[in-house]
């Protein structure tokens, strides 16, 4: 068969300039919410430690996203787990017995931010695939008027 009648093999959207900022940004926040308040929550009740393994190996995953190396579709199951996790995180912090004033300003602070940051990266994915689903449709029926107008 010549090379010419091959399909292209399928390319998966990758995470756009935007995506990987935001990535950073969690990556960032999630860096500042281990130093500040997971540290010394660690300190307090070294068990929460097993808690907080989802919360790494998300941490982990937002570097894989923030590097470019992920599809889209691999992104928005991560962002998704992120969003789980951060609620999770939220429960935890309220489950301690006395926290101080700059914890819980912290606290305040880092989950708005998480939240902020989370919800728009999953719209900034969904408005891609919008975007990129009405491109796909807009071209198949450029496509067919095109090969309607070739048979006249």
């Amino acid at each position: 068969m010549p090379a010419s009648h091959l399909h292209p093999p399928s390319v998966i959207p990758k995470l756009s300039r935007l995506g990987r900022f935001l990535a950073g940004a969690q990556v960032l926040k999630e860096t500042l919410s281990i130093i500040f308040l997971g540290l010394p929550l660690v300190k307090a009740a070294p068990l929460v430690l097993l808690s907080a393994l989802p919360g790494v190996a998300l941490y982990l995953l937002h570097w894989h996203l923030a590097l470019g190396r992920a599809g889209r579709i691999f992104a928005a199951a991560i962002w998704g787990f992120t969003l789980l996790d951060e609620l999770w995180g939220l429960f935890l912090f309220q489950e301690l017995d006395s926290p101080t004033r700059a914890q819980i300003r912290m606290l305040h602070w880092s989950y708005f931010l998480g939240l902020g940051i989370i919800l728009l990266a999953l719209g900034e994915l969904a408005w891609r695939w919008q975007r990129n689903r009405l491109r796909a449709r807009r071209n198949v029926y450029h496509q067919a008027l095109l090969t309607a107008r070739q048979r006249r």
